[in-house]
């Protein structure tokens, strides 16, 4: 099985300044096409420590993947450990010039010496075209072994990975098939999940590895499994009968069978649906909405939304009674409900969300100030709402409460809102 390791570079990554989410991408990706990532280091920007880090590397894995310091500034220096390692002498890449050149031209700034060495590579390397950056992709080969330095610029690796380095992988060295099914669920936590998997784990082939994946909006439960390319139908029929038997166990709590975040499930169907949609937001502060634009298509469902953070704001713009909010509180089922139905006829849309909350507790706070939340949904029947309890952070959660306004959606549009 091939081997392959990461090598990223750059002090920011050890100092804490930047989070390395390369590695984390990286890896999907090689995984999605049945390629595993065995090893992952982090250097400092000091030639010693990348030489060093690229020959031990190098001596027990098949492909070494880099990436950083390949930049325009004086601590971006991969390039000239490259070289020295590999031998050659830097030429300009004429196409690589010509990109940089053009981008600066259009952005109405003249070729510095800098943008232009950004085009020198070693003659020891294949060129990998960079359409997304000025920094060009460079592969080495030595004794069998291949070495692909990449930009660190997260959406620079990401492009030249799709569109170069993953057929290059997949020319060079062989791989078997690798299938997964995903079943998404929330309102279970992870360790009753795995309880209640026992029930069906004889009816599961045994080859099939299964990972309980917790996060904001849910557990992901993946299953996986691999095997050689003649087996393609057969791993296909083993996986989508496993799907289904965990799907069925946690019925309840499932809201896609696809790899999708609870926003992009829910524009698909609202837009399948043909329903318009509105939102009130309270403490999540318009995040919700701004969830759902990231997806295509979604103008022609999405109405619009109202930030009503404001008491009077809830009051005049939603019609939420002062009555209303006096006897039961800002935070409570009947202000939820009332700002969904408000919402839905302010906006004059199908349905409507709704939310008000505690994303932060006041110093010695009490139950009724503890981190919460109350979401509302309303249609042409009328309107619900359900509670939650928060335990993070600020930050965290506002992503909480955000993605279980989006996946209660969901749920009362399957009808199970219970």
């Amino acid at each position: 099985m091939t081997t392959i390791a990461l090598l990223n570079i750059g002090s920011e990554l050890l100092r804490g300044r930047t989070v390395n989410t390369n590695a984390a991408r990286m890896a999907k990706m090689l995984r999605k096409i049945g390629f595993s990532l065995d090893r992952t280091v982090v250097v400092h920007d000091e030639g010693a420590a990348i030489t060093q880090a690229i020959d031990q590397l190098m001596q027990v894995h098949d492909v070494l993947l880099v990436t950083g310091g390949l930049g325009p500034t004086r601590d971006d220096i991969t390039k000239k450990v490259l070289l020295a390692r590999f031998g050659g002498e830097l030429m300009i890449d004429n196409r690589t010039l010509a990109h940089i050149e053009s981008y600066l031209a259009r952005n109405g700034r003249k070729l510095l010496e800098s943008n232009r060495q950004q085009a020198l590579v070693p003659s020891s390397c294949e060129v990998l075209f960079n359409g997304m950056g000025t920094a060009p992709g460079m592969a080495f080969r030595e004794n069998g072994k291949t070495l692909i330095a990449l930009p660190g610029v997260p959406y620079e690796m990401e492009h030249l990975m799709k569109s170069q380095v993953l057929p290059l992988l997949r020319e060079q060295f062989s791989v078997g098939v690798v299938q997964t099914r995903i079943i998404r669920t929330a309102g279970v936590p992870e360790s009753r999940i795995a309880e209640r998997m026992v029930e069906i784990e004889g009816e599961i082939a045994a080859e099939i590895s299964i990972a309980y994946l917790p996060g904001y909006d849910g557990t992901k439960i993946e299953l996986r499994l691999e095997g050689a390319p003649t087996q393609h139908a057969e791993i296909s029929r083993a996986l989508t009968a496993a799907q289904a038997l965990v799907a069925n166990l946690f019925s309840k709590y499932v809201y896609s069978l696809e790899d999708k975040a609870p926003s992009q499930v829910l524009a698909e169907r609202l837009l399948e649906a043909q329903l318009t949609f509105a939102t009130a937001e309270s403490c999540t502060g318009g995040a919700i909405a701004a969830a759902l634009v990231q997806h295509t298509g979604v103008s022609a469902v999405l109405k619009g939304g109202v930030i009503a953070y404001m008491r009077e704001i809830k009051e005049e713009m939603l019609g939420v009674s002062a009555a209303t909010i006096d006897a039961n509180g800002i935070v409570s089922q009947a202000v939820a409900s009332a700002m969904a139905e408000g919402a839905r006829k302010a906006l004059g849309s199908d349905i409507a969300v709704a939310i008000t909350g505690i994303a932060e507790a006041p110093p010695n706070a009490g139950e009724a100030e503890s981190p919460q939340a109350w979401i509302g949904f309303a249609d042409a029947n009328g309107s619900s709402a359900f509670h939650i309890r928060l335990f993070g952070d600020r930050k965290v959660n506002l992503e909480v409460a955000k993605n279980a306004a989006l996946i209660f959606v969901l749920r009362n549009l399957k009808g199970d809102e219970d």
